[in-house]
């Protein structure tokens, strides 16, 4: 593992500008940053002050683990979402703005949202997620005044996919209405990441069908040979919307994106085992190690 994958946060973030900003570090936030990393966003997650997680003596219900420290738990997803190449820094916001645009393609530069804290850093991202639980008042001042009321819970917003009436700003978990429990809470926060990937590939050009993401791995070898490479082009073209006209440009450069991205799906048994490797070594320092009275006999 590198070095960064710590289970801790940092104090000052390595850049003033991302694809996504997270505001909030509990299981939604994490969860969505672990996506929109795996993506390829250039992903950073601001959390200050205790998660609500912290309130529990025991997390009973995850599944997988009949009993688990709230505390511990919290630094081993931080540890995967470091290691998906998220960045993690202890700060608050205190106000996001939307930046005033001309067109949709500037919409989808990294400035499109500023992004104060409460230590003076000054950050601007494409895409915000607003994971924060409790507190959405730095919200508050968008759409001049009228999206959100401070003082107010939840955000109004779908609660399915965390879209809000405002392009590029989600919110997932407790704030979106979403039950309070830490399982679905992550796993609200994934879908959330997926609804902002989804939107992203529309606007870079891909269709609803093809615009759809998975995230998962295959063997090594599973992808890649000539059968393989028909069935990707006879797919995508089946996929065309007999409503829409798509140029032989853009049908190319989708269906080198979708390959491309489908080769990237593969795992090596090399790549499988240090994976594993690795996630084992994060759960020792951060739940066995930590809690050696729960260490399996």
């Amino acid at each position: 593992m590198t070095e960064q994958v710590t289970g801790q946060k940092s104090n000052e973030p390595s850049s003033d500008e991302y694809d996504v900003v997270i505001i909030g570090g509990g299981a939604s936030g994490l969860s969505a940053g672990v996506f929109t990393a795996r993506y390829g966003f250039k992903t950073l997650i601001l959390d200050r002050g205790a998660s609500a997680i912290q309130r529990c003596y025991s997390i009973g219900n995850y599944l997988g683990f009949l009993a688990i420290d709230p505390t511990a738990f919290l630094k081993l997803a931080r540890g995967h979402a470091q290691y998906e190449g998220c960045e993690i820094v202890d700060d608050l916001v205190v106000e996001v703005e939307e930046s005033e645009t001309e067109s949709e393609a500037e919409s989808r530069d990294r400035d499109r949202f500023q992004i104060k804290t409460q230590d003076g850093h000054e950050l601007t991202a494409a895409s915000v997620i607003a994971a924060s639980a409790y507190n959405a008042d730095y919200l508050s001042g968008l759409d001049e005044g009228s999206f959100h009321e401070a003082g107010t819970h939840p955000v109004e917003c779908d609660e399915a996919t965390g879209r809000t009436a405002i392009d590029g700003l989600y919110v997932a978990g407790w704030l979106s209405g979403s039950p309070h429990q830490v399982i679905i809470c992550a796993g609200h926060g994934a879908r959330v990441a997926k609804a902002l990937i989804h939107d992203y590939r529309m606007n870079d050009g891909f269709w609803e069908e093809v615009a759809k993401y998975w995230d998962w791995q295959v063997e090594g070898g599973t992808y890649g040979d000539e059968s393989w490479r028909k069935h990707i082009d006879d797919w995508i073209e089946s996929t065309i919307p007999e409503d829409e006209t798509v140029s032989e440009e853009r049908r190319e450069r989708i269906t080198e994106a979708i390959t491309t991205e489908r080769l990237g799906f593969q795992l090596s048994d090399e790549e499988r085992k240090q994976r594993t490797k690795d996630g084992q070594a994060l759960i020792r320092e951060h739940l066995l190690d930590a809690n050696p009275m729960q260490t399996y006999k």
